[in-house]
């Protein structure tokens, strides 16, 4: 089945050279921050509750900018989200290098914020937009393995520099990759022209049938790891003795295994049905909580946090490219709103974990919040399962026209 061309906007290869090096670039910032913006004298002057404003305004910035990135992105095509986004991205970085005052920092984390918000819906409707079907499950994997690729390398690679050369570096490092993110947004993305109808709402997509599971997918995909990330570190420390590295360790060989893999289960997506593959995923996400909640060595929680990679791959990839097929029933195909909704759902999964998961462990203990997460993760996972779409092995059906308003 050819892939529908959002006006002719770039080929497939360059398509996937943009759409990966946008994600590797802003994840790679995100993580570049989380250890020198703690640092910077504006920040610790402004106390820890300031502090946790700003990483918090990232996520609020995404959220309230992410609408708009899909009705640009069903507008004018992905070219014009992705270069506002890189001015954004461009000022963070510059204002972050500053370092001061507080205000001025918290207008960097919200321009960083606005600019993934853009990103992301841009460069993920632009894989959907360009590459053939039979190719887009494993390119949606392998765009989501930058992601991986760019948390896993941002924090340390950003720990080192402010160690070795002063919390200005790392930010000299983030402007020149974003003009390397510049330079392809620029060459390998065409011009559009302005979309001869109204475009489709998000609204509409989420009422198309399987589109709500699909969602869910997503929103476990990001809450199963956000929900460890509060507790895991302290528990490890006062059980097992674990140091701040190896604390580290930890964290990265989960996002090694889900880079390495998505790319794998995406593959897979054409050869058969999603739903085996996403319920392989809820129950590893569930086996993986529980075997971290009652691990007796650290040797199983090495296992655990394997699983939760794999349950990484087996859900992010299948999410990331069913929800764009979602939109693709449309006339006009409505691909912005459809990874509008893709980064709604994953935002919402990044604060609802940890929030769920430390209330649990408060009221009652670590070992409780795990296991009635990977019970809710169960639940809600085998649900969304049954019910989702075949994805790359639907035959195409008949577009749907939204009403006229």
């Amino acid at each position: 089945m050819p892939a529908y061309r959002l006006r002719q906007i770039s080929s497939p290869k360059a398509a996937m050279i943009v759409a990966c090096v946008a994600l590797f670039t802003d994840m790679f910032i995100y993580g570049l921050v989380i250890p020198v913006l703690p640092l910077l004298p504006a920040a610790v002057d402004a106390g820890p509750t300031a502090t946790g404003m700003l990483f918090a305004s990232y996520a609020a910035a995404m959220l309230l900018v992410t609408p708009i990135a899909g009705v640009l992105v069903d507008r004018r095509g992905p070219r014009l989200p992705m270069l506002i986004g890189l001015i954004g991205l461009a000022g963070a970085t510059l204002l972050f290098a500053i370092g001061g005052p507080y205000w001025l920092l918290l207008v960097a984390r919200v321009l960083q914020g606005a600019a993934a918000g853009l990103a992301w819906v841009a460069s993920l409707s632009l894989i959907a937009a360009t590459v053939p079907l039979e190719r887009r499950g494993i390119a949606m994997g392998m765009a989501m393995s930058m992601v991986s690729l760019g948390i896993l390398v941002g924090p340390p690679i950003g720990g080192l520099l402010v160690e070795s050369f002063g919390h200005v570096v790392p930010f000299l490092l983030a402007a020149a990759l974003a003009i390397v993110d510049g330079i392809a947004r620029l060459v390998f993305v065409r011009g559009d022209r302005p979309a001869p109808h109204e475009p489709t709402s998000p609204l509409a997509v989420l009422r198309v049938r399987g589109t709500v599971p699909v969602i869910v997918v997503v929103l476990i995909s990001a809450a199963m790891i956000a929900a460890i990330e509060p507790l895991l570190p302290l528990h490890l420390t006062r059980t097992f003795g674990a140091t701040p590295l190896g604390i580290g360790l930890l964290f990265g060989l989960t996002v090694i295994v889900g880079a390495i893999l998505n790319p794998v289960v995406g593959s897979l997506l054409g050869r058969v049905h999603a739903r085996p593959l996403v319920l392989a995923g809820i129950v590893a996400a569930a086996v993986g909580l529980v075997l971290l909640a009652f691990a007796p060595s650290l040797w199983m929680v090495v296992a655990g946090m394997v699983v939760l990679g794999v349950a990484v791959a087996l859900l992010s990839a299948p999410g990331a490219t069913l929800i764009g097929l979602q939109g693709q029933q449309f006339d006009p195909p409505a691909i912005g709103g459809s990874y509008t909704l893709f980064n709604l759902a994953y935002a919402v999964g990044l604060m609802a974990g940890p929030a769920v998961s430390g209330f649990l462990a408060g009221a009652f203990s670590f070992a409780v919040a795990f296991v009635v997460t990977a019970a809710a993760i169960l639940v809600a996972g085998l649900f969304a399962s049954a019910r989702l779409p075949s994805g790359l092995l639907s035959r195409p059906t008949a577009p749907v026209v939204p009403p006229a308003p």
